[in-house]
């Protein structure tokens, strides 16, 4: 089998046997009043930060979550002669991506190779400007993985076979959208910075189904690296489900304790 027999496979799954691994959206997390939007707007500052720098740790930046923060600011890290200069535009970059894909989502943009690139394009703001936003003509290898990427004249095809294999699939949305980051990654169409433009393109999926966007942790690393070989290799997508699915968990109990908060302290205030 080769890999667009696996695009295929990857959206055709029997959803009823993993639904106990696909939760659904939560209307609860919605703002009902510009308090609780107010406060959601809030979190969502210091979620881009959070995502920025899991993200950006899972490449290997050598930024702490304290330097992100300073550079989302505007300001270097004091130290940054110790720091990688490529890991802060890297930083910038995603910073850059995500409040692009915001505005796509804003615009109901709907996915396209175009998108994609556009969103390549601002994040891989490390990489050399020629490759940036523009599929790759190189042979590329992941390191300590057993998912080996096509060859550069296949990834065009491939992109187009993975868009209508996503747009076209019967499967719930979230089934979708974590099929589509595996077969995404699997094509690694850029030369550098699939993993950073991968997650953005997934939050932009979850986001426009409903879900909160998640920020994998940099200390789940392996093991998120690990469930996309699975996926990838074995056609085993139950441990990155898994994954996204306690991501998609945790912040939903964070949005909703932000809003329980918010709504008891307008109800306290309106008491006055």
């Amino acid at each position: 089998m080769g890999l667009r027999d696996d695009i295929y496979d990857s959206f055709h799954l029997d959803a009823g046997k993993y639904s106990a691994l696909v939760s659904e959206p939560d209307d609860s997390i919605r703002p009902k009043t510009l308090d609780e939007q107010d406060a959601l707007e809030d979190y969502a500052e210091q979620f881009l930060v959070k995502f920025t720098y899991n993200s950006n740790a899972i490449e290997g930046s050598t930024l702490s979550l304290g330097d992100t923060e300073l550079i989302f600011e505007g300001e270097f890290p004091t130290d940054v002669e110790d720091k990688r200069l490529s890991d802060v535009f890297a930083a910038m970059g995603i910073k850059e991506g995500c409040e692009r894909a915001h505005r796509f989502l804003a615009e109901r943009k709907p996915m396209s190779e175009e998108m994609i690139k556009d969103l390549h394009e601002s994040t891989a703001l490390d990489c050399q400007p020629r490759t940036r936003g523009v599929y790759r003509v190189t042979p590329v290898y992941i390191r300590n993985s057993r998912a080996v990427p096509p060859s550069p004249d296949l990834v065009r095809p491939l992109m187009a076979d993975l868009l209508f294999a996503y747009e076209n699939s019967p499967m719930p949305a979230l089934l979708r959208a974590a099929a589509f980051h595996a077969m995404f990654e699997a094509i690694h169409p850029f030369r550098d910075g699939n993993g950073r433009t991968g997650r953005i393109v997934l939050n932009y999926m979850l986001k426009s189904s409903g879900y909160p966007p998640i920020a994998i942790k940099s200390s789940s690393r392996s093991r998120y690296l690990n469930a996309l070989e699975f996926w990838q290799v074995d056609g085993n997508p139950v441990p990155l489900l898994e994954l996204i699915n306690e991501c998609i968990g945790e912040e939903f109990l964070i949005r909703k304790n932000i809003l329980e908060q918010t709504r008891r302290a307008a109800s306290e205030r309106d008491l006055r």
